[in-house]
């Protein structure tokens, strides 16, 4: 029997009222983005330019070559879901269906380390680069954070819901560990796998201290740091830092608005289980 709540008057006023709230920085963004330089300078400032006009972001294409750094990051963006999903897939099955000996302990292990802040790795991730001479590349970039303890926790909470029955007939019929994960699990949690994917390409696009210990030449720096070149020593655009955020936000949110049910409904499952 299903039970039906009545949501009540206030309740959307909470929702619209907190979705405003969220929304006010980015409408703020934009709105300096669409001002010249004089405009943002004024004092009260405006909240809605006066005419609107595109200069910042024609401005944003003379001092930056934002063409190769959204490449840059698309590439690094991709390559690092292609390896984290390949990794984490693999860690999460060994502990969810083969349930590898000390996987209780593991787990516990991967646990605390969700809580450790991923900055402490930093030296210790470059002196890995280095040693490999990997710096100043795309492939440094993306090494360091293809394993994922967050994205592990995340496919094993959808791996056990798996159900058991359709392992084990896999295995009478003899197949291996791999052809399982790959035809049977991996379809099965595949809002696991999409969820994981959204998490990590909008990290790696907001990635911004790493590009920079890594790398020096600009044209193997991500929009992150490249982003912040346009942030001046004594006096900042900020129409023109502002149009380069909403150039650097917009494809994520295109991803969002396309894959937000989805997204959403794999977390809403995800918190069942």
């Amino acid at each position: 029997m299903l039970i039906q709540y009545r949501v009540q008057w206030w309740t959307y006023v909470a929702v619209t009222f907190v979705g405003l709230l969220i929304l006010a920085p980015f409408a703020w963004m934009v709105s300096t983005a669409l001002m010249t330089t004089a405009q943002t300078l004024q004092v009260p400032p405006n909240i809605i330019p006066s005419p609107a006009t595109l200069d910042g972001t024609r401005e944003v294409f003379n001092r930056l070559p934002f063409a190769i750094l959204l490449s840059n990051t698309i590439v690094v963006s991709i390559g690092r879901v292609i390896g984290t999903i390949v990794i984490c897939s693999m860690a999460a099955y060994a502990l969810a269906i083969i349930k590898v000996p000390g996987a209780k302990f593991i787990l516990l292990i991967i646990l605390a380390l969700i809580m450790v802040p991923g900055d402490i790795f930093i030296i210790p991730s470059y002196s890995i680069i280095t040693s490999m001479r990997l710096t100043d590349t795309l492939v440094a970039l993306a090494l360091p954070s293809l394993f994922d303890v967050f994205g592990v926790f995340l496919l094993y909470q959808f791996f056990r819901g798996v159900p058991k029955e359709l392992i084990e007939a896999a295995r009478i019929d003899g197949a291996s560990h791999l052809r399982i994960l790959a035809t049977i699990v991996v379809p099965i949690a595949r809002s696991g796998i999409i969820s994981l994917a959204i998490l990590t390409t909008l990290a790696e696009w907001k990635e911004l201290l790493w590009p920079i210990v890594v790398n020096r030449s600009i044209d193997r720096m991500t929009l992150g740091p490249g982003l912040a070149l346009l942030r001046g020593e004594y006096t900042t655009d900020w129409n023109v830092l502002m149009a380069a955020g909403v150039l650097a936000a917009l494809p994520m949110v295109i991803i969002f608005l396309i894959l937000q049910k989805r997204f959403i409904a794999s977390f809403a499952r995800s918190g069942l289980k």
